[in-house]
């Protein structure tokens, strides 16, 4: 992505290889537009900047743009309007902010440059002939004042990076088909992709064993935040001692994120994201169906707890249970993660970062897009090592922020402590057929037909659609196909890039807490290249990479 190249595997000024993979649309189900205030940006009728450079398909939020902290007082009400709303009014728009005590103050606090969700409106006395459009409100800004609007960009909704849950008979969130991005045809009769839908399965194997904080080599336990749909209740760590968690979340965080939704014109249900615990039906609460990425979260974090036992996990939910969330919302996280860290206090530390989302942005540019990729540069200058998903389209179209990172090729410019990561299929020697695919992608792990936690206490509505009793009266037992959303055992088996880069994650903080070398490390930064290091050799030795 730093190279600015359209297919993910070419630099400027090279001819274009023949058959590049990349889709001109993205495909959302109306019902996740509708839900989230979203719309996707058609490239053949969306406004051209001066340049007449052609936009790429895209989704974002359909009534905010992401505006610099710093911006956002000279936007309010006043005497005086804003350089920025003189020239929205000449279209017609204008930028208003939330007058909201609270919101104001927290925002206040922000760096300047960080990007928060600013409503787009109609202005005062302009003809309502069409729905403000913030894809037009930038173009427009952009072409009037070039740099001194580098820092806004559109509010992109963000995908999960799984594939799509199935069985139930109603849609009830998620990616149709398991691809949101169409690039023409699809695999017919009965060839799979994937193997699991977050189907129940029976876990056996006993909990890894943790070890105790002082056995470490790095003195303390690895921290590995979990930006997701949050987290469920399980066995592994429900009786976990408070003094030395497993799970770790933050109310602080979530009330921070809750707020800024609260004062989002866009609020549909269901919101807002201020509770750290995932929640199983919201999308369809008469129904009863569990919602497509409930459980997704504790998936994630089950899978970190597999690699490294020894670590702390840091789970913050950002992801609403249909899967999407908003770039503001990922950025808030972020910054805020950036914060604990810059204190300097060891009890706040945060050492790897997972992201199982993304969104395909609708320029090459990176410079257009620099909002997450400024956040990640924030953390990984202080030895934080950021893994992501790179998406599930089998595509080499850039999914970010996964394709910010160091790779190969026209992809050496990346930054070097955020990986983005591809998905094998279960035995690691093969590359998954939905998985992406390009000179950023640095690392790959199983992403198919993996088993990990999921809430233990959820029942869904979905029936069997078999269900008799014993005829022969031998036992009390009813017998049943099986239960497509029955997770009481509390494993189930999925698949996706967004497992694979978990599977990354713990690899990364197991380094950090056994590998001697980056115990040696005399700074952050070298800990955290030192962990790539010995992950690198763990990948190989399994046949992975």
């Amino acid at each position: 992505m730093t190279a600015a190249f359209p297919n993910g595997d070419r630099p400027r000024g090279e001819p274009p290889r023949r058959n590049p993979l990349i889709p001109d649309a993205i495909a959302i189900p109306p019902e996740i537009l509708a839900r989230h205030r979203a719309r996707v940006l058609d490239p053949a009728v969306a406004v051209r900047p001066s340049t007449g450079e052609r936009p790429y398909s895209t989704v974002y939020r359909s009534e905010t743009l992401l505006v610099p902290a710093g911006d956002v007082p000279s936007l309010l009400p006043g005497p005086d309007q804003s350089e920025i709303n003189r020239h929205l009014a000449e279209i017609g728009l204008e930028l208003r902010p939330s007058t909201d005590e609270n919101w104001q103050s927290n925002v206040g606090r922000l760096p300047p440059d960080l990007g928060v969700p600013v409503p787009l409106r109609r202005a005062e006395g302009a003809v309502a002939d069409r729905a403000p459009d913030p894809w037009a409100a930038l173009v427009w800004l952009r072409d009037k004042l070039n740099n001194r609007v580098k820092n806004y960009q559109l509010d992109h909704l963000l995908m999960p990076a799984t594939v799509a849950v199935e069985g139930a008979p109603v849609s009830n969130g998620g990616a149709v088909g398991g691809v949101p991005v169409s690039n023409g045809g699809s695999v017919g009769g009965s060839i799979a992709l994937y193997t699991g839908s977050r189907n129940p399965v029976a876990m056996l194997m006993p909990q890894p064993a943790r070890p105790a904080p002082e056995t470490l080599t790095g003195g303390r336990r690895p921290v590995v935040a979990v930006l997701d749909t949050g987290i469920g209740r399980h066995p592994w760590w429900d009786s976990q001692n408070p003094a030395d968690p497993i799970i770790e979340v933050s109310q602080a965080f979530q009330d921070l994120l809750g707020q800024q939704e609260a004062t989002d014109p866009s609020l549909v249900e269901p919101y807002p994201l201020d509770d750290p615990e995932e929640v199983q039906n919201l999308v369809q609460p008469l129904l009863g169906l569990l919602d497509s990425h409930a459980g997704h979260g504790t998936f994630v974090s089950g899978l970190v707890h597999q690699l490294c036992p020894a670590a702390k996990i840091l789970s913050l939910r950002v992801l609403h249970s249909d899967g999407y969330s908003t770039e503001g919302a990922l950025l808030l996280a972020l910054n805020w993660l950036a914060e604990r860290v810059e204190s300097g206090d060891p009890a706040q530390a945060v050492d790897v970062v997972s992201l199982s989302l993304g969104f395909y942005a609708e320029t090459t540019d990176p410079a257009q897009v620099s909002q997450v990729l400024n956040a990640i540069n924030r953390l990984t200058s202080r030895g934080v090592l950021v893994v992501a998903a790179a998406g599930n389209d089998a595509t080499t179209r850039p999914f970010l922020p996964a394709a910010f990172g160091l790779g190969t090729g026209s992809a050496s410019g990346g930054v070097e402590l955020l990986s983005a990561i591809g998905a094998r299929n279960a035995p690691g020697l093969t590359t998954a057929a939905f998985s992406n695919w390009g000179e950023w992608v640095s690392r790959w792990a199983p992403g198919n037909a993996l088993v990990s936690t999921v809430p233990v206490e959820w029942e869904g509505a979905a029936s069997p659609g078999l269900a008799y009793p014993d005829p022969l009266g031998l036992g009390p037992w009813v017998r049943t196909a099986p239960d497509p959303d029955d997770l009481r055992s509390g494993f189930a088996v999925w698949a996706g890039t967004s497992f694979a880069t978990p599977v990354v994650a713990g690899l990364l903080a197991s380094a950090l807490a056994h590998d001697e070398q980056s115990a040696k490390a005399s700074d952050a930064a070298e800990r955290a290249q030192q962990a790539l290091v010995a992950t690198d050799a763990e990948l190989v030795r399994r046949h992975w990479q």
